[in-house]
């Protein structure tokens, strides 16, 4: 069986890596981007199976960019799943929300992005009949919908039950401090190891320059 194919738009590094690690192991083929304008240059060529967008972008705003997806008749029904920075209580805000609905995407999630059920939930809105996609979502104040997404997580029919909404939040929170922490500590190993390359090229230099003795021996 063929493997569906998911587009990624995220200007930062680490996230497209853990994105690409979460995604590629049985399930998907996975294309990285990192510019709004470069997610466009693929869609115009190709049609995936669904979109993960940053909000974030540094050219292309992620809610024009998904505005502009959804009013493309051949690419309208694919999921389009928002990436956005959370508010300081570690929620997403209302404004994304808000603006998430409005421009018909399928799910918002908060950043970094680490969650272990991201493959499922992909799954899960690719399999959604096609007459179900792009339908106005509903929102995590409705009260207890079947299916309604949860604060930190919203947008499209079925993606947190509302009975695992509390749980999966406080998982969700402890995964994005975890995952902060690690990005810390891999941001000052490659400081190190920067430095201790800028400090190895200097030696190397240094003993380059230096005067040959009469056997072509550095002195």
């Amino acid at each position: 069986m063929e493997r569906p194919t998911v587009l990624v738009a995220e200007p930062n590094q680490l996230q497209l890596q853990l994105i690409d690690l979460l995604l590629t192991a049985d399930d998907f083929d996975v294309t990285l981007v990192e510019t709004g304008e470069a997610a466009l240059a693929h869609l115009r060529e190709h049609t995936p199976a669904a979109a993960l967008l940053a909000v974030e972008l540094p050219d292309v705003d992620g809610f024009a960019l998904c505005q502009k997806v959804k009013v493309v008749g051949r690419l309208a029904r694919m999921p389009v799943v928002l990436l956005a920075d959370p508010a300081e209580g570690g929620g997403l805000t209302e404004s994304n929300r808000s603006r998430a609905r409005t421009v018909g995407a399928d799910l918002l999630l908060p950043r970094p992005l680490g969650d272990k059920n991201l493959r499922e939930r992909l799954l899960r809105l690719i399999r959604r009949p096609a007459d179900a996609r792009g339908a106005a979502p509903r929102t995590p104040d409705a009260g207890p919908t079947p299916g309604a997404a949860a604060p930190h997580a919203v947008g499209f029919a079925g993606a947190v039950p509302v009975e695992q909404a509390a749980s999966e939040l406080g998982r969700l929170r402890a995964e994005v401090a975890q995952l902060r922490a690690e990005n810390a500590s891999l941001q000052a190993r490659l400081t190190k190891y920067k430095d201790l390359a800028k400090s190895l090229q200097a030696q190397l230099d240094a003993e380059q320059q230096r005067p040959k003795g009469l056997f072509g021996r550095r002195s």
